[in-house]
């Protein structure tokens, strides 16, 4: 039979996930610790709380139901031909959209076309997008992409009412 050694120390991990407006996280979690260490009976046990860090707006929402963009909450006015381009681009992020591709898609139009269009819609959008505007990547020769698929948000809002 081993002699089992001395124990001075234990550490414990409890996790309590709070959800509470506000500061009242603060306030729920610091009594949910108080109690904790009442309810173990440890009076100089030391209760950390650590409380999440909660994830950033996207930069972008674009609401497809309602047809509205919202940059950090606030409405932006696009025209139904600035929407669907914006809508298309960021409904297919990481993806590099020629312009050709994007004036068939987007306008409807097929054959030659000058895809100058295209350039001028997108300078319009990243104008009013205003700090959201390197949203939009140019891929030069070739056309537009969205890289990052974290600052826009696609989502259906029938229910939003």
């Amino acid at each position: 039979m081993s002699a089992s050694p001395d124990v001075t120390t234990v550490e414990v991990t409890v996790l309590i996930r709070v959800s509470a407006p506000g500061s009242r996280v603060v306030d729920t979690a610091g009594r949910l610790a108080e109690a904790l260490r009442s309810a173990l009976d440890l009076p100089d046990a030391d209760v950390v709380v650590e409380l999440p860090v909660r994830r950033a707006e996207p930069a972008l929402r674009v609401l497809v139901d309602s047809r509205r963009v919202l940059h950090r909450g606030v409405p932006v006015e696009l025209t139904r031909l600035e929407f669907d381009l914006l809508h298309h681009l960021c409904a297919h992020p990481r993806q590099v959209h020629r312009r050709s591709s994007l004036m068939s898609k987007v306008w409807g139009v097929a054959g030659f076309v000058d895809t100058r269009t295209v350039d001028v819609h997108v300078r319009r959008i990243r104008r009013k997008l205003g700090d959201a505007a390197g949203v939009i990547t140019t891929v030069r020769g070739v056309g537009y992409r969205v890289d990052s698929a974290a600052d826009v948000v696609v989502e259906r809002d029938a229910l939003a009412g």
